[in-house]
Protein backbone atom coordinates (compact mmCIF):
# COMPACT_ATOMS: atom_id res chain seq x y z
CA UNK A 1 0.00 0.00 0.00
CA UNK A 2 1.50 3.38 -0.88
CA UNK A 3 2.18 6.09 1.66
CA UNK A 4 -0.65 8.42 0.65
CA UNK A 5 -3.30 5.70 0.89
CA UNK A 6 -1.94 4.59 4.26
CA UNK A 7 -1.95 8.16 5.54
CA UNK A 8 -5.56 8.70 4.50
CA UNK A 9 -6.64 5.42 6.12
CA UNK A 10 -4.81 6.17 9.39
CA UNK A 11 -6.19 9.72 9.68
CA UNK A 12 -9.73 8.56 8.95
CA UNK A 13 -9.44 5.68 11.44
CA UNK A 14 -8.18 8.00 14.18
CA UNK A 15 -11.00 10.46 13.55
CA UNK A 16 -13.71 7.79 13.66
CA UNK A 17 -12.06 6.12 16.68
CA UNK A 18 -12.08 9.40 18.62
CA UNK A 19 -15.72 9.94 17.67
CA UNK A 20 -16.71 6.50 18.99
CA UNK A 21 -14.64 7.01 22.16
CA UNK A 22 -16.33 10.33 22.85
CA UNK A 23 -19.76 8.78 22.29
CA UNK A 24 -18.90 5.86 24.59
CA UNK A 25 -17.78 8.19 27.41
CA UNK A 26 -20.87 10.34 26.96
CA UNK A 27 -23.14 7.27 27.04
CA UNK A 28 -21.41 5.94 30.17
CA UNK A 29 -21.80 9.25 32.02
CA UNK A 30 -25.39 9.59 30.90
CA UNK A 31 -26.14 6.02 31.99
CA UNK A 32 -24.67 6.63 35.44
CA UNK A 33 -26.63 9.85 35.93
CA UNK A 34 -29.96 8.42 34.82
CA UNK A 35 -29.45 5.24 36.86
CA UNK A 36 -28.82 7.25 40.02
CA UNK A 37 -31.92 9.33 39.46
CA UNK A 38 -34.02 6.26 38.74
CA UNK A 39 -32.78 4.46 41.86
CA UNK A 40 -33.57 7.49 44.00
CA UNK A 41 -37.11 7.38 42.70
CA UNK A 42 -37.24 3.65 43.35
CA UNK A 43 -36.05 4.16 46.95
CA UNK A 44 -38.84 6.64 47.44
CA UNK A 45 -41.31 4.04 46.24
CA UNK A 46 -40.15 1.45 48.80
CA UNK A 47 -37.71 -0.19 46.33
CA UNK A 48 -40.36 -1.40 43.90
CA UNK A 49 -37.75 -1.57 41.18
CA UNK A 50 -34.09 -0.61 41.31
CA UNK A 51 -32.67 0.09 37.87
CA UNK A 52 -29.40 -1.70 37.27
CA UNK A 53 -26.60 -0.59 34.93
CA UNK A 54 -27.02 -3.64 32.69
CA UNK A 55 -30.68 -2.81 32.19
CA UNK A 56 -29.90 0.73 31.19
CA UNK A 57 -27.02 -0.38 28.99
CA UNK A 58 -29.53 -2.07 26.72
CA UNK A 59 -31.10 1.30 26.11
CA UNK A 60 -27.80 2.81 24.91
CA UNK A 61 -28.13 2.91 21.17
CA UNK A 62 -25.07 2.74 18.92
CA UNK A 63 -27.06 3.64 15.84
CA UNK A 64 -26.13 7.32 16.06
CA UNK A 65 -22.31 6.93 15.94
CA UNK A 66 -22.65 4.15 13.39
CA UNK A 67 -24.61 6.35 11.01
CA UNK A 68 -22.24 9.25 11.65
CA UNK A 69 -19.27 7.00 10.82
CA UNK A 70 -20.93 5.88 7.61
CA UNK A 71 -21.64 9.52 6.72
CA UNK A 72 -17.99 10.47 7.30
CA UNK A 73 -16.79 7.59 5.12
CA UNK A 74 -19.20 8.47 2.31
CA UNK A 75 -18.23 12.14 2.48
CA UNK A 76 -14.50 11.30 2.44
CA UNK A 77 -14.89 8.94 -0.51
CA UNK A 78 -16.91 11.57 -2.39
CA UNK A 79 -14.19 14.18 -1.89
CA UNK A 80 -11.57 11.62 -2.91
CA UNK A 81 -13.48 10.68 -6.06
CA UNK A 82 -13.95 14.30 -7.10
CA UNK A 83 -10.29 15.15 -6.44
CA UNK A 84 -8.70 12.21 -8.23
CA UNK A 85 -7.12 8.90 -7.22
CA UNK A 86 -3.93 8.56 -5.24
CA UNK A 87 -2.37 6.15 -7.74
CA UNK A 88 -2.35 8.97 -10.28
CA UNK A 89 -0.76 11.37 -7.81
CA UNK A 90 1.80 8.82 -6.63
CA UNK A 91 3.11 8.12 -10.14
CA UNK A 92 4.32 11.69 -10.45
CA UNK A 93 4.29 11.59 -14.24
CA UNK A 94 4.09 14.84 -16.18
CA UNK A 95 1.24 15.27 -18.60
CA UNK A 96 2.84 15.32 -22.03
CA UNK A 97 -0.20 16.87 -23.69
CA UNK A 98 -0.29 20.61 -24.23
CA UNK A 99 -1.72 22.38 -21.22
CA UNK A 100 -5.29 23.41 -21.89
CA UNK A 101 -4.50 27.04 -21.04
CA UNK A 102 -1.69 27.09 -23.61
CA UNK A 103 -3.96 25.36 -26.13
CA UNK A 104 -6.59 28.03 -25.51
CA UNK A 105 -3.94 30.73 -25.92
CA UNK A 106 -2.82 29.20 -29.23
CA UNK A 107 -6.40 29.02 -30.51
CA UNK A 108 -7.06 32.60 -29.49
CA UNK A 109 -3.79 33.74 -31.06
CA UNK A 110 -4.54 31.99 -34.35
CA UNK A 111 -7.96 33.61 -34.54
CA UNK A 112 -6.49 37.03 -33.84
CA UNK A 113 -3.75 36.62 -36.46
CA UNK A 114 -6.30 35.48 -39.04
CA UNK A 115 -8.40 38.55 -38.32
CA UNK A 116 -5.40 40.92 -38.07
CA UNK A 117 -2.47 39.43 -40.02
CA UNK A 118 -0.56 42.72 -39.75
CA UNK A 119 -0.81 42.87 -35.96
CA UNK A 120 2.74 42.64 -34.61
CA UNK A 121 1.69 41.95 -31.02
CA UNK A 122 -0.65 39.16 -32.13
CA UNK A 123 2.13 37.49 -34.12
CA UNK A 124 4.75 37.60 -31.37
CA UNK A 125 2.19 36.41 -28.82
CA UNK A 126 1.22 33.47 -31.04
CA UNK A 127 4.88 32.57 -31.63
CA UNK A 128 5.51 32.53 -27.88
CA UNK A 129 2.39 30.42 -27.27
CA UNK A 130 3.58 27.91 -29.86
CA UNK A 131 6.97 27.71 -28.14
CA UNK A 132 5.37 27.25 -24.71
CA UNK A 133 3.32 24.39 -26.14
CA UNK A 134 6.38 22.74 -27.69
CA UNK A 135 5.26 23.56 -31.24
CA UNK A 136 8.60 25.02 -32.22
CA UNK A 137 8.23 24.64 -35.99
CA UNK A 138 5.01 26.67 -35.88
CA UNK A 139 6.76 29.21 -33.68
CA UNK A 140 9.55 29.63 -36.25
CA UNK A 141 7.03 30.01 -39.09
CA UNK A 142 5.13 32.68 -37.18
CA UNK A 143 8.34 34.54 -36.34
CA UNK A 144 9.29 34.49 -40.03
CA UNK A 145 5.94 36.16 -40.78
CA UNK A 146 6.66 38.81 -38.17
CA UNK A 147 10.22 39.43 -39.39
CA UNK A 148 8.93 39.78 -42.94
CA UNK A 149 6.42 42.33 -41.66
CA UNK A 150 8.60 44.49 -39.39
CA UNK A 151 12.14 43.52 -40.35
CA UNK A 152 14.80 41.63 -38.42
CA UNK A 153 16.16 42.82 -35.10
CA UNK A 154 18.35 41.21 -32.45
CA UNK A 155 15.51 40.25 -30.10
CA UNK A 156 13.31 38.63 -32.75
CA UNK A 157 16.28 36.73 -34.17
CA UNK A 158 17.22 35.55 -30.68
CA UNK A 159 13.71 34.23 -30.10
CA UNK A 160 13.73 32.58 -33.52
CA UNK A 161 17.11 30.94 -32.90
CA UNK A 162 15.81 29.51 -29.62
CA UNK A 163 12.76 27.98 -31.31
CA UNK A 164 14.93 26.59 -34.11
CA UNK A 165 17.31 25.04 -31.57
CA UNK A 166 14.52 23.17 -29.78
CA UNK A 167 12.79 22.32 -33.05
CA UNK A 168 15.98 20.56 -34.15
CA UNK A 169 16.23 18.52 -30.92
CA UNK A 170 18.68 20.89 -29.21
CA UNK A 171 21.13 21.14 -32.06
CA UNK A 172 22.76 24.15 -33.68
CA UNK A 173 22.25 23.40 -37.35
CA UNK A 174 23.94 25.71 -39.90
CA UNK A 175 20.75 27.69 -40.47
CA UNK A 176 20.40 28.32 -36.74
CA UNK A 177 24.05 29.38 -36.43
CA UNK A 178 23.50 31.95 -39.17
CA UNK A 179 20.53 33.40 -37.28
CA UNK A 180 22.60 33.54 -34.08
CA UNK A 181 25.50 35.28 -35.82
CA UNK A 182 23.13 37.85 -37.29
CA UNK A 183 21.47 38.48 -33.93
CA UNK A 184 24.84 39.01 -32.21
CA UNK A 185 25.99 41.32 -35.00
CA UNK A 186 23.00 43.52 -34.16
CA UNK A 187 23.49 43.29 -30.38
CA UNK A 188 26.40 41.47 -28.78
CA UNK A 189 24.65 40.96 -25.43
CA UNK A 190 21.15 40.11 -26.71
CA UNK A 191 19.20 38.32 -23.98
CA UNK A 192 17.62 35.33 -25.75
CA UNK A 193 20.70 34.52 -27.83
CA UNK A 194 23.15 34.61 -24.91
CA UNK A 195 20.80 32.60 -22.69
CA UNK A 196 20.51 29.98 -25.42
CA UNK A 197 24.26 29.74 -25.95
CA UNK A 198 24.99 29.65 -22.21
CA UNK A 199 22.38 26.98 -21.53
CA UNK A 200 23.62 24.76 -24.35
CA UNK A 201 27.23 25.11 -23.20
CA UNK A 202 26.36 24.35 -19.58
CA UNK A 203 24.38 21.22 -20.51
CA UNK A 204 27.36 20.00 -22.53
CA UNK A 205 29.69 20.54 -19.59
CA UNK A 206 31.42 23.49 -21.30
CA UNK A 207 31.33 25.59 -18.15
CA UNK A 208 33.94 28.17 -19.21
CA UNK A 209 31.95 29.02 -22.35
CA UNK A 210 28.71 29.13 -20.36
CA UNK A 211 30.25 31.57 -17.86
CA UNK A 212 31.51 33.77 -20.71
CA UNK A 213 28.05 33.97 -22.27
CA UNK A 214 26.41 34.81 -18.94
CA UNK A 215 28.98 37.51 -18.17
CA UNK A 216 28.43 39.11 -21.56
CA UNK A 217 24.68 39.01 -20.88
CA UNK A 218 25.19 40.92 -17.63
CA UNK A 219 26.43 43.88 -19.70
CA UNK A 220 22.98 44.12 -21.31
CA UNK A 221 21.26 47.33 -20.21
CA UNK A 222 18.40 47.39 -22.73
CA UNK A 223 16.49 44.19 -21.86
CA UNK A 224 15.09 43.33 -18.45
CA UNK A 225 15.95 40.01 -16.81
CA UNK A 226 16.76 38.55 -13.40
CA UNK A 227 20.41 39.41 -12.88
CA UNK A 228 20.59 37.53 -9.60
CA UNK A 229 19.63 34.27 -11.32
CA UNK A 230 22.42 34.83 -13.86
CA UNK A 231 24.94 35.45 -11.08
CA UNK A 232 23.73 32.27 -9.36
CA UNK A 233 24.19 30.34 -12.61
CA UNK A 234 27.75 31.66 -12.92
CA UNK A 235 28.53 30.62 -9.35
CA UNK A 236 27.13 27.15 -10.00
CA UNK A 237 29.22 26.76 -13.16
CA UNK A 238 32.34 27.93 -11.30
CA UNK A 239 31.63 25.34 -8.61
CA UNK A 240 31.41 22.67 -11.31
CA UNK A 241 34.78 23.81 -12.65
CA UNK A 242 36.32 23.57 -9.20
CA UNK A 243 35.02 20.02 -8.84
CA UNK A 244 36.54 19.04 -12.19
CA UNK A 245 39.91 20.53 -11.29
CA UNK A 246 40.25 18.51 -8.10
Amino acid sequence: MNILALGIAVCLSIFIGLFWFHHSVYNRNLSSTVMKQANKVADGNNGEHCLKYDEFKLAGSYQSPLWMSVAVLIFSLSIYASGGHFQGWDKGQADESVDYLIAASITKGRDQVQQQPQNELALISLAQSYAEGGLYADSVTTLDQLIELVGADAELLGIKATSMYYRDSRQFLPETKMVIDTALSFQRDELNTRLLLATDAYLKGEYVDAIDHWRILLTNQTQSFNRQSINNAIMKAEFKLDELSR
